[in-house]
């Protein structure tokens, strides 16, 4: 799984894999019942180099199953074919590669600090002292704009023992969010349940 993202330090590859994976454990695990050797993630630092890699992987390695990961950076209307909304999008235009389908794309709506809000316990475990998550919005996440999340996570982290929230602690956030939680948003189910359905070699529907 390729998935956008970046961290900083000479260990941020294996920072970002280690949080990801722990993240996608109940995946990794019905991997591995299904024949395959693990889940694993490798970190596309930002969106473009990630499609372009996830693009690449099948004609280096064609016996894998490869699959990408990134923020939406918009809204996205129920219904939505995702990889429509990757070619629509300014900045992007993706194409859908011809051996790829709609469950080799999921997205993060609008970006993944909005699965970090489903789990108000693990920001609290994670922030300690001084968090208030009073100011942070609880219902229809999937709908509210980058700005909106990201000026709640920064007023409710500002007097936090770790100080206000930055983007490249996403990653060692996501290590203690509850999956549960994220499969409460529409998106966050998705990547469950049609994963876990390509996983199993069943056929899409």
């Amino acid at each position: 799984m390729y998935v956008e993202g970046g961290a900083t330090g000479k260990t941020a590859d294996s920072d970002f894999r280690r949080g990801w994976k722990k993240f996608l454990y109940e995946l990794h695990e019905l991997a591995r019942e299904h024949g395959y050797h693990a889940l694993e993630v490798v970190r596309g630092k930002g969106r473009g180099n990630a499609y372009q890699r996830f693009t690449k992987h099948e004609k280096e390695h064609p016996t894998d199953l490869c699959v990408l990961l990134v923020d939406s950076e918009m809204a996205v209307p129920n219904n939505s074919r995702v990889w429509d909304i990757v070619a629509c999008r300014e900045g992007d235009k993706w194409q859908r590669p011809a051996w790829a389908t709609e469950r080799h794309l999921y997205l993060m709506v609008h970006f993944v600090e909005t699965w970090l809000l489903t789990d108000q316990n693990a920001l609290q475990q994670f922030f300690k002292g001084g968090f208030n998550l009073k100011v942070l919005p609880t219902t229809n996440l999937e709908s509210r704009s980058k700005a909106e999340i990201t000026g709640a996570l920064k007023k409710a982290t500002q007097d936090s023992s770790k100080g206000p929230y930055q983007h490249g602690q996403a990653h060692e956030i996501i290590e203690i969010v509850a999956p549960d939680r994220v499969k409460t948003l529409t998106h966050g189910q998705r990547l469950f349940d049609c994963l876990g359905s390509l996983i199993k070699g069943e056929p899409e529907t």
